[in-house]
């Protein structure tokens, strides 16, 4: 008989084992406390629109599942009964505690947040996770919860730790912060807007007495809206009822405190996680956050919804893809070019054109001749024959005639658009919208089936009737066959009676429109510079694309924009010199960069005019014969991008696609004529130097600049879109193998399956 082991002795869990005693909390806002969405959650809350075809909410609690959180609190405020039937019937009510607090006096994030105190609801000994808006994310957030431990560990006085990204597409609501590196203590917090900018910054020279590293980093990160947060957030916002606003409010004033002591931390988003290998994420390099596979973004307005829509599609946020881990539960099926379409009942002519990435929801219908770019159709719709639709988001049950056109909007559930109605740019349509035939709806338009009610308005008040100001507009645009009422712009609103929003800078008009589906950043200067700006050595008089675009702005603090109008001359002397020497000399780019920046500061230049200069200077470089062949000026190209291509991105934070459009306009400078057919060789230099990425270079071919629009000269705009035909089939090319590439690996997996 073998003997008997002795009894193993079971060694105690570890606080962080035991899972049971303390779960990690998650709070969720589910207001947004403004109103940029406001036309469409008319009738339904704003974390229950659809992205993808799914509610941003359900988005949100699978963001939250894999990052190890057990409860979560739904905090809300209007339309909380629907929030708690979407709970009670979610998926999620299985995998986790989800409870909904709702509030009906509750007017700001600090609010909020003094209800949750006065509730009692969160466990004081362990830090929770607070989500101000809906997000998308593959990141597990545990780890910002453990590094904010660590933090705690050493010191007692960290009660916040707030992510942010590093660089990437710039928004309008990128804030400033000063960090002291070795603790990763934020020392100073500043709200930036785009629009009306500002030139200077105040920061206290109090704050540079502690010692600095001999070399500062300095990135361009944006604020994530997740925090982990201890029990002093929630009780602190209790003490001080002037705390409205987390950021403004909260953060500023723990940071200009002596009294309180209490100290809040930064966490940069995926510095230092790295995928596993083997994992099909890590393929996928998300260039905005600085690390392959780690993606977190939070939709805050109609902007972010349409970009974050195209990055899941795009499979940025893998594993969260319709086709693998999509919450709602549909089943889709994913073709080439990152098309998904539903498997349940989808009719598609044999006409039909799709351009992904675009998602066509269960049940719907598209006719012949219809073409698709770029947009996500939900469950129940129909699109009549002949008609097109581009980067729009349209929900379900929507009816689209024939022959209309939808360009970058969003199209609220149950709308109706009856034949040949053009909608600009920009445009919301609230849910239950119906456009007669023929309807005109102008850009940045928003209709609500409802009249709009601002601030003051009193529902026990007799409703005011309809102005004769007001009927006349509607009538003049919808038509009397239209169901559905003309709201006031966003930048037109009228002020709110809360002094608290008024403070807030992000929503000052000018930086409002920036928030807009539509918008583009890149006819954005923080100078009085041209963004078409040539070289004076090179300069013609034609007008170029993006000079007229960039003077079409609606944008009332940006001048008109003109090629011609720039820095002295001596810029751009002195410019070529900096560049010669750093070239010559083999330069550090941080260096060639610090010495560029002061050039420009001192001549009130513009990154704009910088980044032509520095792009016409290396492309300069690239040796082109009537004997050189194509496989040599790509390797040149390729060559002088991986050395310099660093200094070209560095001033280019407002949209890196002008790097494209700007190389374009240069090979058809007077005196380049020899680069003109060379153009797709040297994107693809520009592409294999990580210079230009895929998703920059189909901005750049989906662009109507690059096709020479807005160019007043006949023969200026055919040059354009002859050159533009040389560098398309380079990006469909590219895209098209990133599709197959895809589809390989899913076969690749399926067969996988079947082997085990």
């Amino acid at each position: 008989m073998a003997p008997k082991k002795a009894p193993v002795k079971a060694e105690p869990k570890t606080k962080a084992d035991n899972v049971d005693e303390a779960p990690l909390q998650a709070v969720v806002l589910a207001d947004s406390y403004n109103r940029r969405f406001e036309v469409l959650c008319q009738d339904q809350p704003r974390v229950l629109l659809p992205l993808c075809s799914t509610p941003l909410l359900a988005w949100t609690l699978e963001s939250l599942s894999l990052s190890k959180v057990k409860q979560v609190f739904v905090f809300c405020g209007v339309h909380a009964e629907k929030i708690r039937a979407f709970v009670d019937s979610s998926p999620y009510k299985n995998t986790l505690d989800i409870q909904c607090l709702s509030s009906q006096n509750a007017m700001s994030a600090g609010d909020a947040l003094r209800e949750l105190d006065d509730r009692n609801v969160l466990n004081a000994e362990n830090p929770f996770i607070l989500v101000h808006s809906p997000i998308v994310s593959n990141y597990d957030l545990s780890k910002m919860v453990e590094a904010h431990k660590k933090r705690r560990e050493v010191d007692k006085n960290f009660i916040m730790t707030m992510g942010v990204g590093l660089g990437g597409r710039r928004h309008p609501e990128s804030p400033i912060m000063l960090v002291h590196p070795p603790s990763s203590r934020l020392l100073y917090y500043h709200q930036n807007t785009l629009s009306p900018s500002q030139p200077r910054v105040s920061i206290p020279s109090i704050l540079f007495t502690d010692p600095f590293p001999a070399n500062i980093d300095t990135y361009e990160v944006w604020d994530l809206g997740v925090d982990i947060c201890e029990a002093d957030v929630p009780a602190l916002c209790t003490e001080n009822f002037d705390y409205h606003d987390l950021r403004r409010h909260f953060v500023n004033g723990v940071l200009t405190s002596e009294l309180l002591g209490k100290k809040i931390a930064v966490h940069l988003v995926g510095k230092d996680d790295t995928p596993d290998e083997g994992d099909e994420g890590s393929s996928k390099v998300d260039k905005r956050s600085g690390n392959g596979g780690t993606y977190v973004e939070r939709i805050r307005d109609t902007r972010t919804f349409g970009e974050i829509a195209r990055d899941v599609l795009r499979r940025w946020a893998f594993p969260l893809a319709p086709d693998n881990n999509e919450p709602g539960g549909v089943q889709y099926e994913l073709r080439a070019g990152n098309v998904y379409i539903a498997k349940d009942n989808v009719v598609l002519s044999r006409t039909t054109t799709l351009s992904g990435p675009l998602l066509i929801g269960p049940r719907s219908a598209l006719a012949h001749n219809t073409h698709i770019h770029q947009s996500t159709l939900g469950a129940d719709c129909s699109v009549g024959p002949s008609t097109t639709v581009t980067q729009s988001y349209i929900f379900d049950d929507v009816r689209i005639g024939a022959n209309c056109t939808i360009r970058e909007c969003v199209i609220g559930e149950g709308v109706t658009i009856l034949d040949d109605v053009h909608v600009g740019k920009g445009a919301l349509l609230g849910n239950g919208v119906r456009l007669a035939k023929g309807t005109r709806i102008p850009d940045f338009a928003r209709i609500g089936k409802e009249r709009y009610r601002g601030d003051s308005y009193d529902s026990d008040d007799e409703e005011e009737e309809e102005d004769e100001d007001e009927r006349d507009r509607r009538l003049e645009i919808l038509g009397a066959d239209s169901v559905g009422y003309l709201w006031p712009s966003e930048e037109e609103e009228p002020p709110s009676d809360s002094e608290d929003e008024g403070e807030d800078p992000y929503e000052h008009p000018k930086n409002k429109q920036l928030l807009q589906l539509g918008r583009r950043l890149s006819n954005l200067s923080t100078s009085t510079v041209s963004l078409s700006t040539l070289s004076k050595a090179s300069s013609s008089e034609a007008s170029s694309p993006l000079s007229v675009a960039s003077s079409a702005s609606t944008l009332p603090d940006i001048a008109p924009l003109n090629l011609g109008s720039g820095p002295r001359e001596e810029f751009y002397i002195e410019a070529r010199e900096s560049l010669a020497r750093a070239y010559e000399e083999d330069h550090k780019v941080e260096n060639a960069a610090l010495e560029m920046r002061t050039l420009v500061m001192g001549e009130n230049a513009g990154q704009d005019a910088a980044r032509s200069e520095i792009l016409n200077f290396f492309l300069s470089k690239i040796p082109i014969s009537s004997s050189t062949v194509a496989g040599e000026i790509l390797k040149e190209t390729t060559r002088i991008f991986e050395r310099w291509g660093g200094l070209v991105r560095s001033f280019s934070t407002t949209d890196y696609t002008l790097i494209a459009i700007d190389t374009q306009k240069f090979v058809l400078e007077k005196g380049n004529e020899r680069y003109e057919k060379w153009f797709g060789i040297i994107l693809r230099g520009l592409y294999d130097s990580d210079t230009l990425t895929e998703d920059e270079l189909i901005d750049w071919r989906d662009s109507s600049i690059s096709q020479g629009e807005g160019t007043s000269d006949a023969g200026e705009k055919q040059r354009w879109k002859e050159v533009y035909a040389r560098g398309k089939p380079f990006v469909d090319i590219l895209e098209q193998m990133d599709s197959d590439d895809e589809d390989e690996d899913d076969e690749d997996d399926e067969d996988d399956e079947e082997s085990d």
